[in-house]
């Protein structure tokens, strides 16, 4: 989900003076060569370019110092590029000139508010509003103060005044709808979202959050049309790439998911998880080489996620590469020892390396932390039953059997097993259980 956000409130137009006949010309003059170079400040910033905008408040400033509508521009600017010590200072500046301006003190409270300073931000924008009681963007900025201050409610009713004040405001629409996603009210945040963006179809903040509230609701195919438009809205956008490839992959529409993670990898290089993601597409696609060579550049850049190694792991047994197998798996142990799946792939690939020991430690290794995990005695069954322990083998599976009733595997295997014990009846009447359940199982002749 997005940040709550807060957009660039008004700068300050300045006109020209005008020349009665009287003896302060001069001063005259060079007020309105200030103005000019506010005025062009305004222009560049309108177009984005914020450093030229600051050289042009600044040159305004160096001819009149006490111009507070320059000062006030030139505090957003700073702001905008993230200088919000100096942009304070400058709203401050323009208020001792112009103490009752409410456009100016909403911009100090989001310059406060980027600085993380939310009590004093919450106080410019009380003051804002007790100048001018029908601003919404004070309110849409009030909003975000009390929603960091975990005043949910009353920032849900301070962005609802501001929507009411101004029904097609899409900043303060898209801020309520990210407030209801963080509570999980999603369809109160997809509601929010599509009303926004039937005044903005083209927002593309306010289209990855209603993606993403799409997503989390459970609505996946939706989610992904949502992401669609995200990225041909915005094609260089690796994160709305990334969560496309993801929920592209968990609708197992493989070749759509590895073309998306392969973009959002080519437009930036450097995420773990995306790397994980597509080596996983591609193991589900048995491109196994490939998976490997994901993961392992994943892990280059984050070798501690133990679920990487994990999956790893299962691509080297998928390769027959048992040693590095096993190697992957003990890695993942090493950094999450609670983790049974791991032990019971380690067991495993042990027990095929002819190591019965190790693979009988790896499965008790996974009942102890999971002690209701049926797979986990199935495979200590396997270990046992190798080990010709035929009874503690057959009591492995019948804990199998207990936790998962349906386990055909488990009733057949502990079929052979009663079987060497000569428990010809019993054997028998596990035969028929597991034929019931999986018909391809038959007793063998």
């Amino acid at each position: 989900m997005k940040p709550l956000s807060i957009f660039v409130f008004s700068l300050l137009l300045s006109a020209s003076a005008s020349r009665p006949p009287f003896p302060f010309q001069s001063q005259l003059d060079a007020h309105n060569r200030a103005v000019e170079f506010n005025n062009r400040g305004l222009e560049l910033y309108g177009k984005k370019d914020i450093d030229g905008a600051i050289k042009q408040f600044r040159q305004a400033l160096a001819i009149d110092p006490n111009f507070p509508e320059a000062l006030s521009n030139l505090g957003l600017a700073l702001d905008a590029k993230g200088s919000d010590d100096e942009a304070v200072e400058d709203f401050n500046k323009a208020l001792k000139l112009k103490p009752a301006d409410a456009t100016t003190e909403s911009n100090l409270g989001l310059a406060l508010y980027h600085e993380g300073k939310f009590a004093d931000a919450l106080a410019a924008y009380q003051k804002a509003l007790t100048l001018s009681p029908n601003s919404p963007q004070a309110y849409n900025g009030l909003g975000v103060v009390l929603f960091s201050l975990d005043r949910s409610d009353d920032a849900i009713a301070a962005y609802q005044k501001a929507i009411a004040l101004s029904p097609h405001y899409v900043d303060a629409m898209n801020n309520l709808g990210a407030l209801y996603s963080s509570k999980h009210d999603w369809d109160n945040a997809i509601k929010m979202f599509q009303q926004a963006l039937d005044l903005a179809p083209k927002a593309f903040d306010v289209r990855a959050n209603y993606a993403a509230a799409l997503q989390n609701s459970g609505r996946i195919e939706d989610a992904i049309a949502a992401y669609r438009q995200v990225v041909a809205d915005n094609p260089s956008d690796a994160h709305a790439w990334f969560a496309l490839g993801h929920l592209l992959y968990g609708a197992n529409h493989l070749d759509e998911a590895v073309a998306a993670l392969q973009k959002s990898l080519e437009l930036k290089p450097e995420q773990p998880e995306a790397e994980f993601n597509l080596a996983r597409a591609y193991q589900d696609q048995h491109k196994f080489p490939e998976a490997i060579a994901e993961y392992q550049k994943g892990l280059a850049l984050n070798p501690k996620d133990a679920h990487a190694l994990y999956n790893l792991g299962n691509a080297y047994v998928s390769q027959k590469d048992l040693p590095r197998a096993a190697d992957s798996f003990n890695k993942a142990l090493a950094i999450q020892p609670n983790f049974p799946e791991a032990q019971i792939a380690l067991g495993a690939t042990l027990l095929q390396t002819g190591d019965v020991e190790g693979s009988e430690s790896a499965y008790r290794k996974a009942i102890a932390a999971q002690p209701d995990n049926p797979d986990a005695y199935f495979n200590l069954g396997n270990a046992l039953f190798t080990k010709r322990r035929y009874a503690p083998a057959a009591e492995a599976y019948r804990e199998a059997i207990r936790l998962r009733p349906e386990f055909a595997r488990a009733h057949y295997n502990l079929a052979i097993s009663l079987q060497w014990l000569n428990e010809t009846e019993s054997a028998a009447d596990e035969f028929k259980a597991a034929a019931k359940l999986d018909p391809t199982l038959t007793p063998p002749k």
